[in-house]
Order: C-alpha cells, then structure tokens, then sequence
C-alpha cells in the first residue's frame, strides 16, 4: 500500500488504476471535523483501496479510525469516541446512476473530475459522531437520578371546579331573565 494520499485525484483513474493507501491524519488538519471536537489532539488512521469489483463496477473501500474527543451533551466534559467506520463507495455523476448502485454501496457524487481523497476520510469522522454524544450513564458527571421526580404518594386531588362554571352561571342566569 502506499502511504502518500494525493491532495486531489481523479477517483476513477485510481479506481482503474487500483490504486490503495494507507496512513494517518491529524485531527486539527481537518477543518470541517475540528469545530465539533472538544479538542484537536489525536489522529485518525485510514485505509483507502481504489478498484473494480466482480462486475466491474468502480468501487472506493475504506475504514477509518480514531478517537474522537467531544463534549458530553449532558455533563459538558470531555469524553472520548472510538470511532472504527467501514465504507464502500462507487463514484457516480448523478442521482440516477447513484439509484441503480448495489444496496451495500454508497455513492460517492462527483461534481468535478477531481476530489480530496482525504475529504472521505473526514466525512467518515463526521457521519460516525452522533447527534448529542453523552458518556455512558455510569461514567457521566450527571446522575440521572438526582433530576427524576419521585412518585407522588398523596391520593390524587379532588376534582377542582372547573373554570367555566361560572360562565355557565352568567349564561344559565341571562337565559332566565329573557324570558
């Protein structure tokens, strides 16, 4: 394999070329990935195969690994995500071709000959964070159970009057004096 990812390439000349590569990158080199992060320390290692499936349909495999430091949505401390994400992709140059792509391939959409090989690897980071990341319940700062209401024991309250009691009153009392 080969270490040295190009800047910019032409997927499908890789893919026919049955190009692969292998490395890592710094997470604070990636700027879309840095501004959800807690922290920019660490790196992401990577693997990207470029080639032809059985058929000979153009294909991009690779995984991606890392530790991710985020923010906890419930406590706001740091925690770490171990990311290991597996991808199959097929470049495409349009929604009609990306619908007839195999279920267990993703298009890659292609709106110039080129793109960043390292971009893939950062769209991987991005798509594994989830929505609100939170530490397990039993490794956050936040107890749940310090924020649950007990069950209330006192029998259940009598019916209060109801509010419009009193406008049926006046209405019962207008009806009355029109006669």
């Amino acid at each position: 394999m080969l270490s040295q990812l190009p800047e910019q390439a032409d997927p499908r000349r890789l893919c026919e070329q049955g190009k692969a590569f292998a490395g890592s990158v710094a997470l604070r080199d990636l700027p879309r990935l840095t501004p959800l992060l807690a922290s920019s320390e660490g790196e992401a290692a990577f693997t990207l195969e470029f080639g032809k499936n059985e058929e000979g349909r153009l294909r991009v495999l690779g995984e991606v690994t890392a530790e991710l430091p985020l923010h906890c949505q419930r406590c706001t401390q740091e925690m770490r995500l171990s990311v290991r994400a597996a991808f199959c992709l097929s470049p495409v140059s349009g929604p009609v071709e990306a619908e007839s792509l195999p279920a267990d391939y993703d298009p890659l959409m292609l709106e110039d000959a080129f793109l960043h090989p390292m971009d893939l690897v950062e769209d991987e980071l991005i798509l594994a964070i989830p929505p609100a990341p939170r530490h397990p319940e039993t490794e956050c700062a936040v107890k749940l159970t310090d924020y649950q209401q007990e069950p209330e024991t006192e029998a259940p309250k009598a019916a209060e009057a109801n509010p419009f009691a009193v406008l049926a009153e006046l209405k019962r009392d207008n009806n009355e004096t029109d006669t």
